[in-house]
């Protein structure tokens, strides 16, 4: 069933490139800058927000700041596949509306998709459509997944597409929860991204394995240590994890075996280990 967006507080904001650098062996920086940014409303934590990503020039039905998000779907569904712009979910690493800049951290996976593949080709000057919560619209905490609610025993779990948004959650954590925090990646400068902010997190090595095996494994002996704890702490304990889209469903069997309630398990995949068609 498709969704009306109507009540949403999302609006397509347009930006040019600022900057880009490599900021690690696996991740690229692009910030971007734009007055309209100036509108846009940063939540921190594991905030989405959407990226049209250009197939060439953008069509002129989307060259309209803020329009809704039920007016830009609309229009973006009417483009040809052949010239619509690829549609994808990214974390904002930084927002500095007083700036009109925010800051965009890409993982450049060993296969490319459409974000790692603009943000290698981007240059300054570039466009990128964005979009995110207008400060005029918004309410709530709109694209937020993570909601620990009052738990004071956290586990966070991710690879590194996962990364900006592992560091905006444990940013805000509070000195006296207890936060057990594992990142799989590949290489040591990468995992600096989030040990610089949590340096108790233990660094699960991925290697040449898909992605998401390393974590499994990591959360399943975890799991066998505390999960019958964390599941007799009730609303005390919260789950977050995100990695491949298939190994985050094994990740979400392993704790709910161990008794832990659904409801204070997140789980979310940030990557398809395959090809996927584009979705509306």
């Amino acid at each position: 069933m498709s969704r009306s967006f109507s009540d949403s507080p999302n609006v397509l904001f347009s930006a040019f490139v600022a900057t880009v650098r490599r900021v690690s062996t696996g991740f690229v920086r692009v910030t971007l800058r734009g007055d309209d940014l100036a509108e846009l409303v940063p939540r921190g934590l594991d905030q989405r927000i959407k990226l049209l990503l250009p197939q060439g020039r953008y069509p002129d039905e989307l060259r309209h700041s803020f329009l809704v998000e039920s007016d830009w779907r609309s229009r973006w569904r009417s483009v040809p596949l052949s010239e619509r712009p690829a549609m994808r979910s990214y974390t904002i690493g930084e927002a500095r509306p007083e700036s009109r800049e925010l800051d965009i951290d890409f993982y450049v996976h060993a296969r490319p998709g459409p974000g790692s593949a603009w943000a290698l080709g981007a240059a300054v000057g570039d466009e990128l459509l964005l979009s995110a919560p207008d400060r005029r619209l918004e309410q709530g905490t709109h694209g937020v997944q993570w909601a620990p609610g009052a738990a004071r025993h956290v586990l966070i779990a991710g690879d590194e597409t996962a990364f900006p948004a592992i560091a905006g959650i444990v940013r805000s954590l509070a000195g006296d929860v207890r936060t057990d925090v594992a990142i799989e990646t590949g290489h040591a400068d990468d995992a600096e991204l989030v040990t610089r902010w949590s340096p108790q997190a233990v660094v699960v090595e991925r290697g040449v394995r898909r992605g998401g095996e390393a974590l499994l494994e990591h959360v399943t002996e975890w799991a066998a240590t505390h999960g019958s704890t964390a599941a007799t702490a009730g609303t005390d304990f919260y789950a977050w994890c995100a990695t491949e889209s298939a190994r985050v469903a094994e990740i979400r069997d392993v704790l709910a075996r161990s008794g832990i309630d659904s409801d204070r398990i997140h789980v979310q995949g940030y990557w398809h280990d395959r090809e996927r068609a584009e979705l509306a």
